[in-house]
Order: C-alpha cells, then structure tokens, then sequence
C-alpha cells in the first residue's frame, strides 16, 4: 500500500481495479500492487467510487449523464456535482466522454486502447515507470485472452496488383475521403513516452502524426488534445508518415476511429513483433509483399525502409520472409524499380463493422474461456 494512504481509500481502487476488469479489455489484479498504484496516478479517491458506477461503452454507446445519476445519487451526490466531477476525470483522460444535442454521454475508458492513449500531452515519470511495471507484470494476455486484436495493419497508400482490388476497409485514402470526419491531428503518445524517457524517435521527428475521426476526434477536440484539420491535410499527414516508413495501424474495425503510424522504437506492438521470428502471425492483415526477380535490381532500398527485418538480399535478389511480412506496403511505395507488389492473402479477414461489435465479440469469448 502507497505510503500516507488508508484502508478504506485501497478498497476504493480495489473495487475500481475489479470493475474495470470485467470490461471486453480487463484490468487484471497484479500481486505486486502496481495495479493500485497506476489506478491512483488517474482517481482521486472519490472519482474512483464514481467510477465503478460507470458502465463501459465505445463512443458510439456510452450513457447519458441522467442514466448514470439514477445509480449514483444514492451516494449523496447531486446531478450537477456528478457533471462536474465526470467533466474532470473526462479532461484527465480516466474515462470516455462526448456531447449529443445538448446532452453529455460518459462511459468508462480501456486501459489500452483508452486512458494511456488520453495521457497526451500528460505523461510523468513517474506514471510511466508504475504503468510499464503493471503491463510487464500481469496485463497482456491476462487483460485480452481471445485472438482479436483491436488493432489492424493496412497498407500506406499503394496499389495492390492489378488483378486484384484493395477492400474499401484496408484503402487509407478511400476511407478518408469518404469519412464524414471531423478529423484531429493528435501528438503520438508512444512517441511522447519515449521522448519523457529519454528516448527520442529514430524515425521522424514530427509526433503530430496520430489521426483520430469522428466521435474519437470530437472528444479529443472537446478535451483540448488536439487540432482539428481538414481531408486534404490529414492525407498529407498520412503521406508524410508513409515517407518516413511508419506502418499505419488502424483500429480493427470497418469503422475506423483512428490510424496509428507506428515505429519499431516507439510503439511497443511493433517493437515486439520486431523481436519474435513470426510477425505475421501476430497482426491482423490482408496482405504480403511480393517481390518479381525479373525487375529487382538489388539496391537494397526495400531491405533499409523494412521495419520487421523481413526482407534480406539472396543473390543480388530482395527475398522476402513471408513469416515476417506484415503487408505494411512500405517495401512497395520505395522500390525504385518497381519490382515489390502486394498480394492479397489467400484467407481475407473482415473487420467488424465498429469497435462496439469488436468488443462485444471478445466479451462473449472471454465468457466461453471463463465457462470452461
């Protein structure tokens, strides 16, 4: 226990730390304590009570503020101090937020995808070392035992090979411009971690970089996170990350919320895939590259620009590992002779429609684990 603190406020977090782990992405118990402590870094004491009377929801299906009171006014609370203290966990990044037609919705928040990412701008030492102790320690697979991922690899803005069509959900720019947005510009907490360490980006030195649409956007916007931009300069954003070789990671949904440009020295999933010898076995993808010997001229440009290692020279001929391509397309977009294609994998993988369904998905299977 946290010196200075007590009985009753540990039960508090303990309570929270159980609740929050009944969520589609939980929040398990860690032995050490490290579970308590992030949880103190984010609640107050009495935000954390308030908090267990929060159901979780994505943007799209969180309460309203009335719904919510109707559970938490037994606790001697009024409905605009209610309002008031959700308005400030919402602008600390602890829960999810948003307005519709006058009226406020709240709902819990993830811990990843959620309240780590709501820390832009944010981060402290501090928070970082209890937070990076608590996921080595219990989280991962303890936190999301099912294999859906809430993340996706689509390709950087690249043609698929002509007998094939790229599906509307892994085309970047066609998602964007048929997106009704509003769009935000959002500085890369990855990379903002790393820069608080002491670590600085090997790879881009821009960290507005992250793109977030519509309901995700506006709560972001409401919160003070990030600035609102328009198609044209999110795709030019998108292009200069896919210049710099990130990899765009989406959410795993047709609905897309936000895309990721992700590093190897940054993002911890990319680094972890970096370390394993089958990445593509750990990612959601359509696609592999390709590469045509007949046009490659061995200039080694594809082997500098890969991320996962994935491509070595055999005979003055780029070979690609198929065990280590994720279809990022990055290889694809610098080829000078363009000698790389993407495929499509024979199996295609489709999305579910929003991250609603997504996580209703890994609910009901993380119940049939619990039933066995």
């Amino acid at each position: 226990m946290a010196e200075g603190s007590n009985v009753e406020d540990f039960d508090v977090y303990r309570k929270l730390q159980e609740h929050l782990d009944q969520m589609p992405i939980g929040f398990p118990r860690a032995e050490s304590g490290s579970d308590i402590r992030v949880l103190r870094h984010l609640f107050t004491p009495e935000e954390a009570k308030i908090a267990t009377f929060l159901k979780f929801g994505w943007y799209r299906d969180i309460e309203p503020l009335d719904q919510i009171y109707k559970r938490v006014k037994n606790i001697g609370i009024t409905l605009k101090e209610l309002e008031k203290i959700l308005d400030i966990m919402a602008k600390k990044g602890c829960i999810i937020s948003k307005r519709d037609e006058n009226k406020k919705f709240y709902g819990n928040a993830l811990l990843i995808v959620g309240i780590y990412e709501y820390q832009v701008n944010k981060l402290t030492k501090e928070f970082l070392k209890d937070l990076n102790e608590y996921l080595g320690e219990i989280w991962g697979e303890n936190a999301n035992p099912t294999n859906y991922s809430q993340l996706r690899i689509i390709p950087v803005d690249v043609e698929v090979v002509p007998e094939h069509c790229i599906s509307p959900y892994d085309n970047v720019k066609k998602i964007i411009e048929e997106h009704e947005g509003p769009f935000l510009k959002v500085n890369c907490i990855c990379r903002q971690e790393m820069e608080t360490l002491g670590e600085p980006c090997k790879m881009t030195n821009h960290k507005d970089n992250c793109i977030t649409f519509g309901n995700m956007a506006q709560h972001y916007f409401d919160q003070g996170w990030g600035i609102q931009i328009s198609k044209e300069e999110t795709l030019a954003i998108l292009r200069q990350n896919q210049e710099e070789g990130l990899i765009f990671r989406p959410n795993n949904a047709q609905n897309i919320d936000f895309i990721c440009s992700c590093c190897y020295c940054c993002d911890g999933g990319v680094g972890y895939l970096l370390k394993v010898p089958d990445p593509a076995n750990y990612v959601v993808s359509n696609y592999y590259a390709e590469v045509d010997p007949d046009l490659c001229t061995g200039c080694e440009t594809c082997i500098d620009r890969c991320q996962l290692s994935a491509i070595t020279l055999k005979d003055d001929i780029s070979s690609i590992e198929r065990n280590r391509c994720i279809g990022c397309g990055n290889c694809v977009a610098v080829c000078p002779s363009e000698a790389i294609s993407l495929q499509k994998k024979e199996e295609q993988y489709i999305p579910p429609q929003t991250m609603d369904d997504l996580y209703n998905m890994i609910l009901m299977e993380k119940t049939k684990l619990r039933n066995k």
